[in-house]
């Protein structure tokens, strides 16, 4: 009998195990529609229980209705950055404890609708969310890790398009258990560091709570904070224990947390260098194949990241390069005035090398014409 650990998404306070529970040697502690009412007792429970798997099975996801490319009615670049105002929506309705019965088929209509953009037109998905700075974190956060793990489990390939739609529905609800905590700014009580590190658990209880019934997009909310090397939390696990949604979640989780500026870190990092970082500094920590697969999948710079080149110009990267020179548009010229219209510049040629990062807010003036290069 094949065994595998309880997630605290199996035991649900005052509600009948849906599974008979086992220790790790296969000996039965609680018969399938017991139920716990004690917090305790559903504590020692997941630290000690085990439920039966069908060996080498994966997680299957629920057949997802994806739209096609060809359905998607307006431009990618703004329809991903339209879907932040429907994902906060979904998100105050569920912090608010309204429309609950219609949670479930509104995030699964917002992935399939970032999945099918991902596709059709994967570079304006992934300016989108690099030049959208409307809203608090938490929101931008969300809506960047959907796209970003969309992106990289196409790059992988592992996943069937419809484990893709589930882990773009983990994706998109992934912190649901601390949502209005991540815009906070200022130090941190015990209790609410003790929040952030039971926020997978809780988010993943809220979600079944909910009625999501998902196994694959459950175990990526649980596992999105754990790592390679055992340092992660809630559960502490290591190496091939983590899923591989888990592990794509944490990636996409990872690097969106650097790139994007924080209630506490204004400044947020250089995409490149946080590639270099999650490369070079948590290669331990995260699975490696998969940040090499982030690089291939956004590009060293991706498109969106606004730049300054060699002769003064600033420019915004439209195309993915795994190098550091991929096609760029001229918003400003060399005398720091706005181009009327944006112009294509080779950043492998050397008046046009790339410098160095420049502050979206310091573009503000441009953001129309920015836009009409992924009309």
């Amino acid at each position: 009998m094949a065994l595998k650990q309880l997630s605290p998404a199996d035991v649900m306070l005052g509600k009948p195990l849906e599974q008979a529970v086992y220790n790790a040697d296969g000996h039965l502690l609680l018969n399938k529609g017991s139920v716990l009412r004690d917090p305790g007792a559903k504590q020692k429970l997941l630290a000690m229980g085990h439920k039966e798997v069908v060996p080498g099975a994966a997680p299957v996801a629920p057949a997802a209705s994806t739209p096609r490319a060809e359905q998607l009615r307006e431009p990618v670049f703004a329809l991903v950055q339209h879907a932040a105002v429907t994902l906060n929506a979904m998100l105050v309705d569920q912090q608010a404890d309204v429309h609950r019965d219609q949670f479930i088929a509104r995030i699964r209509s917002l992935a399939g609708r970032l999945q099918a953009a991902c596709l059709q037109d994967p570079e304006a998905a992934i300016a989108a969310i690099h030049l959208f700075h409307e809203g608090e974190y938490a929101l931008r956060h969300h809506l960047s890790v959907g796209v970003v793990s969309a992106l990289l489990a196409e790059a992988d390939g592992r996943l069937d398009k419809a484990q893709q739609h589930s882990l773009i529905c983990a994706a998109l609800t992934h912190d649901i258990g601390i949502y209005s905590l991540a815009n906070h700014s200022g130090g941190l009580t015990e209790e609410k560091r003790r929040e952030i590190n039971q926020h997978p658990i809780t988010s993943c209880a809220i979600l079944k709570d909910i009625g999501v019934d998902d196994e694959l997009w459950l175990e990526a909310v649980l596992q999105h904070h754990e790592r390679q090397d055992g340092s992660g939390y809630p559960l502490c696990l290591s190496g091939g224990a983590i899923s591989l949604h888990g592990s794509l979640l944490a990636v996409a989780d990872v690097y969106c947390a650097m790139t994007r500026p924080r209630p506490y870190r204004p400044k947020a990092y250089f995409p490149m260098a946080a590639m270099r970082d999650l490369y070079v500094g948590q290669s331990q920590q995260l699975d490696n194949a998969l940040i090499q697969k982030l690089i291939k999948a956004l590009g060293l710079i991706p498109p969106g990241t606004i730049v300054k080149l060699k002769n003064g110009e600033i420019a915004v990267v439209k195309k993915r390069s795994t190098n550091n020179a991929p096609q760029a548009y001229c918003l400003y010229n060399r005398q720091g005035m706005p181009m009327a219209s944006p112009e294509a510049r080779n950043t492998s040629l050397p008046d046009y090398s790339i410098q160095g990062r420049v502050d979206y807010d310091d573009c503000r003036n441009v953001e129309a014409a920015m836009r009409r290069i992924w009309a």
